[in-house]
């Protein structure tokens, strides 16, 4: 005799009952139709802003690009001697675009047009602006040293002497000269003895340097004996200055 299968009669509330995944379906539909107009704008919004980042990017090359083509017009200019049309295309490259790096250098290089030229007010004032923003340790002494250097052409020489000190604490290309230049300065301001305690320190920390015959020229026009031994054969020559033309 086949066993007895019992058959559970369901009731007419679980008939009524929809399962859990019908419920869950119908509530994202009913969610989605009665929010399609906030999803619709939100969509929107991330398309708009994703057209907006887009555009701002090759909005900013195209720019980037635009300022190297001054940038390098402006420095063609300026190795052909033209320095008035050098100085038109830094300043206002300078002017136009201050938060790009091309823009804060043509600072630097509009300072070299105005000393070619011979205008030493304008060189001066410009290295002071690109110095106030400048981080780059070779490019702040590269204009440190010119700015040295106005001062020194404008007679200021305590100002040079400063300006001479700044660029010499740092190494780079133009230590040895700033060092040299801190001693001329001493010099021609008539601190006698600082100018030959400054020499002689440059002649014990460079003994190879090509300026030690200068130097020594330097000490015996300010009456300092001559005691600086001649450098050892056997020593290892220090480094050699980059002067900037």
């Amino acid at each position: 005799m086949p066993p007895t299968t019992h058959r559970r009669k369901l009731t007419q509330k679980e008939l009524r009952a929809p399962d859990e995944f019908t419920t869950f379906v119908d509530s994202a539909r009913d969610f989605f139709v009665n929010n399609l107009t906030q999803v619709i704008v939100s969509a929107a919004v991330v398309v708009a802003v994703g057209a907006i980042v887009i555009g701002v990017y090759y909005y900013e090359r195209h720019r980037d690009t635009l300022a190297s083509a001054r940038f390098y017009d402006a420095i063609t200019a300026l190795n052909a001697g033209q320095n008035k049309t050098a100085e038109t295309g830094f300043k206002q490259l300078a002017d136009e675009e201050p938060g790009r790096r091309l823009g804060r250098l043509s600072r630097f290089y509009l300072a070299n047009s105005y000393l070619a030229d011979g205008d030493l007010p304008n060189a001066r004032d410009s290295l002071v602006a690109f110095l106030a923003e400048e981080r780059d340790p070779l490019f702040r002494s590269l204009a440190l040293a010119n700015l040295a250097v106005v001062y020194e052409r404008m007679a200021d020489w305590k100002k040079a002497a400063g300006a001479y000190q700044q660029a010499a604490a740092d190494p780079g290309p133009e230590q040895v000269r700033a060092e040299l230049g801190v001693a001329r300065m001493l010099a021609k301001s008539g601190d006698k003895q600082g100018a030959i305690s400054a020499y002689r320190a440059f002649l014990n920390a460079h003994p190879f340097a090509q300026q030690r015959q200068d130097v020594l020229e330097s000490l015996a026009l300010l009456g300092a004996p001559a005691d600086i031994a001649p450098p050892s054969l056997g020593a290892s020559a220090g480094p050699q200055p980059v002067v900037i033309h």
